[in-house]
């Protein structure tokens, strides 16, 4: 696991999207924590179990070896998961509207991101902003749709197959899957 990897766990209700932070921790939004940081490793009694390798549970990564600045886009995507975090909570209701309008990137979708844009970019010079009322990049988010929208808040519109071309708002994790199949994206597991 390395930064950047979307994991899709399959065994969850409707199942579930997270990101590989870093080798070790995983960020997720789910109804109990909002989008949060979480060791992939946990124990229970005196063993040792790893989040990211569980029953079914798939690792997609980006073509890293077609980014001249990898190691930059990386840690940028960090600071961006980072600022979603600081502020997003995690929407019941956002998780319904999912089965409702379509998951292409379309002029509402393009609309929502570049006003995430632009408070993250007015924003990213003092990060500790993001937590405060007001200054979210987001407010309300999915476990699949907080790493789209990390993905295209660190890459350009056209940068694929980085750019996650979907609309986050209605992309239930199966559709991210379905396309990051579809992208170029490596199933490492």
């Amino acid at each position: 696991m390395e930064t950047g990897d979307i994991l899709y766990f399959p065994n969850r209700p409707f199942h579930h999207i997270g990101m590989a932070y870093d080798a070790r921790t995983v960020i997720h939004a789910n109804h109990k924590k909002n989008f949060h940081k979480t060791s992939d490793q946990y124990e229970t009694g005196s063993q040792s179990f790893y989040m990211s390798e569980g029953a079914g549970v798939e690792h997609f990564r980006p073509p890293w070896a077609k980014c001249s600045n990898a190691d930059a886009r990386k840690a940028e995507l960090q600071r961006v998961a980072d600022a979603i975090a600081a502020g997003a909570e995690y929407g019941k209701y956002r998780a319904v509207r999912l089965f409702a309008g379509d998951s292409a990137f379309g002029p509402e979708a393009f609309t929502r991101l570049m006003k995430y844009r632009e408070r993250y970019e007015m924003g990213k010079a003092t990060p500790d902003r993001f937590s405060q009322p007001g200054n979210e990049v987001i407010k309300t988010v999915t476990c699949s749709e907080a790493v789209i929208i990390a993905y295209q808040l660190t890459f350009p519109l056209g940068e694929r197959p980085f750019f996650i071309n979907l609309d986050g708002a209605h992309a239930m994790p199966n559709t991210l899957r379905t396309w990051l199949k579809a992208s170029g994206w490596q199933k490492t597991r």
